[in-house]
């Protein structure tokens, strides 16, 4: 049940997850995002190399129900794959949704050095259309 086994865990709208999770019946999501089948997104990439869920996902742990948050056009993500250093954060404080960096343009220019970010890289064409 990933975050849904800290978050929000005695509301009665949880209770279908819980049930689902508990009976090993899949769950009929109400998909929010959906990206066009020629785009390419992994998350296991975006949390290893520091980008943290609220960046996407914004403040889930205030929605009573589950919201858009971010428009995810190919301009938005090229905003961030262009200055990647003004979302970047440690690895344990990638799920942390209220930590902020004291001053977050040194902490992102050091965060591309540890983790081995080419920006010049993250904005190839190839990286997402496949």
């Amino acid at each position: 049940m990933t975050c849904h086994s800290q978050l929000y865990t005695d509301q009665a709208a949880l209770a279908p997850v819980v049930k689902a999770f508990q009976s090993g019946t899949p769950l009929h999501w109400q998909r929010l995002y959906k990206l066009p089948d020629f785009v390419y997104f992994n998350h296991s990439i975006h949390v290893a190399k520091g980008v943290g869920c609220v960046t996407c996902h914004g403040k889930v742990e205030l929605m009573p129900l589950t919201t858009r948050e971010a428009p995810l056009t190919m301009q938005w993500c090229l905003a961030c794959h262009r200055s990647p250093e003004l979302y970047l954060r440690p690895h344990d404080e990638v799920f942390d949704l209220d930590w902020h960096a004291q001053d977050q343009l040194a902490l992102g220019a050091r965060m591309l050095q540890e983790y081995h970010i080419d920006k010049r890289r993250l904005a190839d064409c190839s990286l997402c259309h496949r």
